[in-house]
């Protein structure tokens, strides 16, 4: 693996309702440098004068990394993206029979021909390091994404990316897709995943184990429709699972609960990695097992994301659970929890359908 690429200023901003503007489109980018992202795609350059302000802002962020633009492999949109010296120009063409036929009124002679003439355009023009998204690959025929992929290899690619535009692939399937890729080419291959069927994030993750160099993400997932592979969970997965230290954890959240506030789509307190009540246990038996030692029912440490254990006290309590919270408050429950209390507890608590604040714990104490 050599990287992750992030997508929030391009393929999350397509998300309905979603908007960033330049100031925010730099807080985030700023974020993700924090977390250590490997490129960042900023957008698109076609009819998009505030791109030209971002790219000259973005460059001067200390530890900025590589920037890519999005076009479309079309002349006009090539010529305006090479413009502006991205240090990465990631071009996208149509695969698929559906997208060639249906969208765009062609054929794959017309495909072959577009990608031959687009990499010698930009070659003509600019030593960016030059990426070509095979849009709907994974509804293409895999005898024409092979030809697609070698013939861009012989016309001086570095990139080529499997997109799973409308999110129709499981794990095995990309797994397969992306390790009959690598056993043919010798450039590097990105995947670029969406959620459809909520397999995104395990879909980017398998191909990373099947050889693919890069892997699409966003911030919170944003993206069209049900959105794209998650930055955190892939992130965190890979640093937590496969010992990828490069990546800062910490930062995660201030950039998750950032994109959060300025997309106006709020982040669920039970957001993987980074939600804020993921490492809030009331069950009985969890918080036995999390006192006696929490790797028996947390993943990786709390504190690792900025976050801290919680226990609440409900009718899901058990003895354990009760005396822990009662010996935190500084009453002495001399080994043991009198049934009375903790029958009140349970009672209380499936009466009002609640968990209790410290405070309504000391005042059963005194009843």
């Amino acid at each position: 693996m050599k990287g992750i690429i992030d997508s929030t200023l391009r393929e999350g901003e397509q998300a309905a309702h979603v908007y960033f503007d330049l100031t925010e489109k730099l807080r985030i980018i700023d974020l993700l440098i924090k977390v250590g992202v490997d490129e960042i795609e900023l957008g698109i350059a076609v009819q998009n004068p505030e791109t030209r302000e971002l790219i000259k802002q973005a460059g001067k962020l200390a530890g900025c990394p590589k920037l890519a633009l999005w076009c479309r492999c079309l002349p006009g949109d090539i010529e305006q993206s090479v413009r502006l010296c991205p240090d990465v120009l990631a071009m996208s063409i149509p695969v698929s029979d559906i997208h060639i036929k249906n969208k765009l009124g062609r054929d794959r002679k017309w495909v072959l021909a577009r990608v031959c003439e687009g990499i010698r355009q930009v070659r003509n023009s600019s030593s960016c390091y030059l990426s070509l998204g095979l849009e709907d690959a994974s509804r293409a025929e895999p005898d024409f994404v092979d030809e697609v992929c070698l013939l861009a290899e012989k016309e001086g690619i570095n990139r080529v990316r499997f997109a799973d535009t409308v999110g129709i692939m499981d794990p095995p399937a990309i797994f397969d897709a992306i390790s009959r890729l690598r056993s043919l080419l010798f450039i590097d291959i990105g995947v670029h995943a969406h959620n459809d069927f909520g397999m995104a994030t395990a879909n980017a993750v398998s191909a990373l184990a099947a050889g693919t160099d890069f892997a699409d993400v966003t911030v919170n997932g944003l993206g069209e429709r049900a959105g794209n592979a998650v930055l955190e969970e892939v992130v965190g997965f890979l640093a937590k699972r496969k010992g990828m230290d490069k990546y800062n954890l910490k930062s995660l959240r201030p950039l998750s609960e950032y994109v959060a506030k300025v997309s106006g789509i709020p982040l669920s307190s039970r957001k993987p990695v980074v939600g804020k009540d993921i490492f809030t246990c009331e069950s009985g038996i969890h918080i036995d097992g999390l006192i006696k030692n929490p790797s028996n029912y947390e993943p990786f440490d709390p504190a690792e994301v900025s976050l801290r254990r919680k226990f609440l006290i409900s009718k899901k309590a058990g003895r354990s659970a009760l005396r822990h919270k009662l010996r935190s408050l500084g009453i002495n429950t001399e080994d043991y929890i009198p049934e009375k209390l903790l029958m009140k507890v349970k009672n209380e608590s499936s009466r009002l359908k609640k968990s209790f604040t410290d405070e309504e714990l000391l005042g059963f104490c005194s009843i």
